[in-house]
């Protein structure tokens, strides 16, 4: 029997947990330093509303409707096709984005062919690629940054993180980015351990494993969080960081910035890997989608602002600059709290790498269990075995990430094969090829084609029915009115509006959501 979420609260939880990863925790306030601040944080929610909300809705209507894996979801809503054709067109699909690598005219061709045979055939490879091989990819290099927290937080409880300028961050930073000399074992220690983490987490199943894990971290996160917002918003000249983050400066916009905002939008509420759709097939018919959804981007945009809160204050107290990029995490902020006056920088840093572990947790749970739920539903695998075989997979992956974050002296052969596809040089790393190759390119494409599919394949009709589930016996309730949907059963007849919300969901998954993905993918590429 398929499991499903105990309570609303679980589910909500988990779908947070999954979105308020290090997205939120590490990579909105460093790229929201680099843009500018206030004015960027307003583009951020602008761009949540237009691409992020209609997007979630779009996964979690699929799945629930669907009731299976990814790979069901975008094979059992239509008419069964031709799995080989799937196949086919999807290695279109790449030989036409690796020519386009090439600048060569002919992936026009390649594309066009591929994605009319998909239209034609049908969807089932999609599923596989949106939820087994993004997911898997993700998670591995994924599993890197989660080793690097562990190994921060246990030098941090223990002392031994004690730097106070740019310099000697960089000394402690260099030999655990690029595992070189004693380091290095460590680093793949603390890889394979957050994989355990994870895979033991997924092994208790939905019920007992991530919706009892996401009630616990996910409350223990916001704490967390308070906590030292309280302490930077205490320290002198905490109010340059509360200026720069909440008033908005448009001036330091542009084009860049835009586009910055919208593919984070995305990222941040974990989008196109399967998790969404995959966490709303185990829903109940009786729950309020968009009640739900609206809850989990509340969640997810509290705790973006809530990061921005607890970093840049004591970033501007401590005299450091907010534009400090990908490092502000783990070099600008420990430096800032061991030169906060008195004895306990150690706690400070401790449950600020606390923190971010949290948020590396529950993403790194989230993005096991899709692959883990398609190899249930259509291998018919245990489930317990095929949770080994993803996390052997992944720590596989993120252990080969973690030894070849510098340059490929590890790995000779893949730089040579690589550089027949890229005409404009190989990515400097593995870990750089991944995190290029998922987030860049595959997780903006798996977002078009899923507004595609909802919008045009399966239809807005038939989503808005699935919308309108749990909402029966609701009538005049607030999330009813949000929604746009009416109660034509129970209230005199009544139909739905041709001015609701509902409506305009329809016309944004159809034409507006799929140009703003489409236009975020081409900028990155």
């Amino acid at each position: 029997m398929r499991e499903q979420w105990g309570s609303r609260l679980g589910f909500v939880l988990a779908v947070a947990g999954s979105a308020v990863g290090l997205g939120n925790i590490w990579r909105f306030p460093y790229i929201c330093g680099m843009n500018g601040g206030g004015a960027f944080v307003l583009l951020y929610l602008l761009c949540v509303l237009l691409v992020g909300f209609p997007m979630l809705l779009v996964e979690l209507v699929l799945g629930r409707a669907a009731q299976t894996s990814t790979v069901g979801a975008f094979s059992t809503m239509t008419k069964a096709k031709n799995g080989a054709s799937d196949t086919f067109a999807i290695l279109l699909l790449i030989a036409g984005l690796c020519l386009l690598f090439t600048k060569s005219f002919g992936y026009a061709i390649f594309i066009i062919a591929g994605a009319v045979l998909l239209l034609l055939t049908g969807w089932r490879a999609f599923g596989y690629i949106s939820g087994v091989v993004v997911p898997i990819l993700i998670t591995g290099y994924y599993a890197v940054i989660g080793g690097w927290t562990l190994l921060y937080m246990y030098k941090s409880f223990s002392g031994a993180l004690t730097f106070t300028d740019p310099a000697g961050a960089d000394a402690v930073m260099t030999p655990i980015a690029h595992a070189t000399g004693s380091m290095a074992p460590a680093v793949i220690i603390c890889t394979l351990v957050f994989m355990l983490m994870c895979m033991l987490v997924v092994f208790c199943g939905v019920k007992n494993g991530i919706e009892r894990w996401s009630k616990i971290l996910m409350p223990l996160l916001f704490i967390l969080l308070l906590v030292l917002i309280v302490r930077g918003l205490s320290l002198p000249g905490a109010q340059k960081g509360l200026r720069f983050f909440l008033s908005p400066d448009f001036s330091k916009l542009n084009g860049d910035s835009v586009l910055a905002a919208l593919g984070h939008s995305f990222f941040s509420m974990s989008l196109g890997m399967g998790i969404v759709l995959t966490y709303g097939s185990y829903l109940k018919k009786k729950e309020n989608i968009v009640q739900s959804a609206i809850t989990v981007l509340g969640l997810d945009t509290l705790a973006a602002l809530m990061a921005g809160l607890a970093i840049f204050p004591a970033v501007f107290a401590m005299g450091f600059e907010p534009n400090s990029g990908p490092v502000l995490v783990y070099q600008i902020l420990p430096a800032a709290f061991n030169r906060i006056p008195g004895n306990a920088s150690w706690l400070w840093n401790g449950l600020f790498f606390m923190m971010i572990g949290v948020a590396a947790l529950t993403s790194g749970i989230s993005l096991l269990e899709p692959p883990v739920r398609v190899c249930v539903d259509e291998f018919k695998w245990p489930r317990k075995f095929s949770i080994i075989l993803i996390s052997l997979i992944c720590a596989g992956i993120g252990c080969a990430c973690a030894v070849s974050m510098s340059n490929w002296d590890r790995f000779p052969v893949i730089p040579k094969l690589l550089a027949k596809l890229w005409s404009d040089g190989t990515p400097g790393s593995l870990f750089a090829l991944l995190d290029n190759f998922a987030c860049n390119w595959m997780l903006p494409l798996l977002g078009f084609f899923s507004a595609i599919y909802v919008g045009w394949i399966w239809g807005v009709n038939q989503a808005a029915k699935e919308l309108r589930r749990g909402n029966k016996t609701a009538y005049g309730n607030i999330w009813l009115i949000i929604s746009g949907l009416r109660d034509t059963e129970g209230s005199g007849g009544r139909k739905i509006s041709r001015a609701s919300l509902v409506v305009f969901w329809g016309f944004f998954i159809r034409f507006v959501t799929p140009v703003l993905v489409l236009t975020a993918f081409l900028h990155a590429i």
